[in-house]
């Protein structure tokens, strides 16, 4: 008995188009508006907080007034 020829294997002719992905746009989170106005300075009258400077002691925090130097708050860890 006598093999069959082998057949060609051929590639197919695609005629489909494909359209090519959208070119790159930044995701959405990366993109942010411009700040509101910053105010500077607080209005007249308004109360202002101050800003403490934080001393980390093994068995305490002390919050130190920024002005004078002097703590102001022990807190106990």
């Amino acid at each position: 008995m006598v093999a069959p020829a082998p057949v060609a294997i051929t590639e197919p002719a695609y005629t489909e188009m494909v359209e090519a992905p959208p070119a790159y746009s930044p995701p959405l989170y990366d993109v942010t508006t411009p700040p509101a106005a910053v105010i500077t300075e607080p209005a007249a009258g308004a109360p202002v907080a101050p800003a403490y400077r934080y001393v980390y002691e093994p068995d305490r925090i002390l919050a130190i007034d920024p002005v004078t130097g002097i703590a102001v708050q022990a807190i106990p860890r």
